[in-house]
């Protein structure tokens, strides 16, 4: 990984670099307007605005393209109906008063009119229709009358920033001088302006989050790129400074990308993360005709395949660090990711989902559509994609490391299983390292509760011993992973996959979870792919003199029957197994999931699976393994049993 020092001195020598190869080119830029005679003028400053909009995520010759797409594209057909359906509901769209919720954040209002604000401005350059147009500009002045876009919650600034800087480029030509000049001047006071203020004087500021190295980074400097953008012609020195001062910061933050694409939020979180850095990277490149190299830097090409690997060929989401549900959502970034880094599988399965969610006879239809669904159209990919078979085994190394086993059968049906390592301090994490869900036969078995409720007291203190930690979803005990002497993981131990192995028959990856757990001197749990039905867990738990208990625990929302060291789930009449073998006699228990305090959320039809070991404490070391499955036909004793250290 670049050291961040290094990467900002690249940064502002690119600045020098440019303009020498630039003026280099200078003659040869004359010779062609001279033999031409068209106006053609080398871009010698790299902050330089190209001249004319629309310039932010689409120009006007990808919305000539796009035309042509819509007639000839069936799925982008489709997508047009939705987008003018949608568009005419806005039509009669009452405006929303400015206020605060309870958190003190105007949060969702912005998002609101973001998506209004799309939605009308890309009918307006789609179907030439005024009256697209015209409701969105009232949308813009309404929220121009408002006293402040809450600098105090910056995220609050940086998406309505992005709402005008989108509806000012998309509808340039159909505001009026004093329009214009309006929203033109708000997105320079209440959003840019701030922004500044924030990156140059940081110190009397209450909320510094240009340091905060998750998603407030990439959203916040994208709202204030794009703003930059919308208006930079008639504020040149603000542009560039804004640009310099937003990338420089945002760096470390991508660092945390390598190497293998993983953003450490989760996938709920990669898509807010990551659709702000599509719109900010595919608008440098509209705008400036470069984007500084940032869509190069390792990892980056790398994310969008993190993020379809995490959904499960049931359409579940491995819904780690404060997912929100298990429900994956529709967001168009996949199609600027598919195209920018030639991953057919990204574009393909995006194209898949949205086959389903745009067909009214479907029963995903119109499902999980965020604000930015509509970006899909000056995104869409037309080139020719093909979902390519998802490997056995995979494992992307990042802050969370990741396994992934799956088998090569069944299509929806196929078994599924997805584990994690981490670290209970970084943002938006639980204490779940060693937890894992997993899907076969077209369900979910193993699942994750989610996230829990933010407003709860002191829900984000998450150094040790933080409030955090004593709300029930946001620990081990309510995750399927391993609860040592009824106590909970340390947060700031890490979990990492040391080994891993994908070229065998049976594939296979081991976290080591000992910084994880102050009650064992190791702990290592490793995952098989035993065959098309079946998946082994195994644990192996060595106290250095100091046994304690353990318990194996798996979340689940299916009926549950218990048969000693068996146990058998059903949902949907359907149904999946357990066995465990353990170095003592040992039995299957449930109970229903709980919740430490009454504001956090309902966990009702889910209950938890667990296995207690070592209750007289004789054993020093503890082994388990655990066979899950459609089936329990054709076991191994010897594979079953088999040390980690001999797979």
């Amino acid at each position: 990984m670049m050291h961040s020092e290094y990467v900002l001195s690249g940064f502002e020598k690119f600045n020098s670099i440019f303009r020498f190869k630039m003026s280099r080119s200078l003659l040869l830029y004359l010779l062609i307007f001279l033999t031409f005679q068209t106006a053609v003028f080398a871009q010698e400053d790299p902050y330089e605005i190209k001249i004319g909009h629309p310039r932010i995520i689409m120009s006007k010759y990808d919305e000539l393209a796009l035309r042509f797409i819509m007639m000839e594209n069936p799925l982008a057909e489709k997508l047009t109906n939705e987008l003018k359906k949608d568009a005419d509901n806005l039509l009669s769209i009452k405006d929303i008063d400015y206020s605060l919720d309870r958190r003190n954040t105007m949060l969702s209002i912005s998002r609101e009119y973001l998506k209004r604000i799309i939605t009308l401005s890309l009918a307006y350059r789609i179907f030439e229709d005024d009256k697209y147009s015209d409701k969105a500009i009232d949308q813009m002045m309404h929220v121009c009358t408002y006293p402040n876009w809450n600098p105090q919650h910056f995220l609050d600034v940086a998406e309505m920033t992005t709402a005008l800087a989108i509806g000012y480029d998309w509808n340039f030509y159909h505001l009026n001088m004093r329009e214009k000049e309006t929203i033109r001047n708000k997105i320079v006071e209440f959003g840019l302006n701030p922004g500044l203020d924030v990156y140059q004087n940081p110190d009397d500021k209450p909320h510094v989050w240009y340091e905060m190295k998750n998603n407030w980074n990439q959203v916040c400097a994208g709202g204030l790129i794009l703003g930059a953008l919308a208006v930079g012609e008639d504020f040149p020195d603000l542009n560039s400074k804004i640009i310099y001062h937003a990338l420089k910061n945002l760096i470390p933050t991508l660092e945390l990308y390598e190497p293998d694409g993983v953003w450490y939020e989760g996938p709920a979180y990669w898509g807010y993360a990551n659709s702000y850095l599509a719109m900010t990277l595919s608008s440098l490149e509209l705008a400036l005709e470069h984007d500084f190299d940032v869509s190069t830097r390792p990892g980056i090409d790398k994310t969008a395949e993190f993020y379809v690997n995490s959904i499960s060929p049931t359409g579940e989401l491995f819904n780690f660090a404060d997912a929100g549900s298990s429900s994956r959502s529709l967001n168009p970034a996949l199609f600027w990711f598919g195209k920018r880094y030639n991953s057919s599988n990204v574009s393909a399965y995006y194209k898949r989902i949205l086959e389903s969610n745009t067909d009214p006879g479907s029963s995903d239809y119109g499902k999980d559509r965020g604000r930015l669904f509509h970006l899909a159209l000056p995104w869409f990919d037309d080139s020719e994609t093909e979902e390519i078979e998802i490997p056995k085994a995979q494992y992307f190394k990042g802050l969370v490391d990741l396994l992934f086993l799956q088998s090569q059968e069944g299509g929806e049906n196929a078994l599924y299983l997805a584990a994690k390592g981490g670290k209970g301090t970084l943002n938006h994490q639980q204490l779940d390292a060693g937890t894992f869900v997993i899907d076969s036969d077209g369900e979910r078995w193993g699942v994750d509760l989610g996230s829990e409720n933010y407003f709860l007291p002191e829900f984000f203190e998450n150094e040790v011993g933080g409030t955090r930690w004593t709300y029930y979803r946001n620990t081990n005990k309510s995750h399927s992973t391993l609860v040592i002497g009824d106590g909970l993981q340390f947060p700031d131990g890490e979990s990492k996959i040391i080994e891993f192995n994908a070229d065998i028959s049976q594939p296979f990856g081991i976290l080591d979870l000992s910084e994880t757990y102050a009650e064992a001197e190791k702990v290592t749990r490793g995952f098989k792919l035993l065959n098309e039905d079946q998946i082994l867990v195994r644990d192996e738990i060595t106290f250095g003199g100091s046994p304690n208990t353990v318990r194996w625990g798996m979340m689940t929302d299916a009926n549950v029957k218990l048969l000693g060291n068996e146990a058998v789930l059903s949902k949907n009449g359907k149904k999946f197994y357990l066995k465990v073998y353990a170095n003592e006699d040992v039995s299957f228990q449930f109970e229903a999931a709980k919740a430490y305090h009454k504001e956090a959320k309902d966990n009702s039809g889910k209950s938890l699976i667990y296995l207690k070991l070592n209750e007289s404490l004789e054993q020093d070391i503890v082994e388990l393994s655990v066979i899950m499955g459609k089936n329990m036909n054709g076991l191994n004793d010897v594979i079953v049993k088999s040390k980690l250290d001999s797979w």
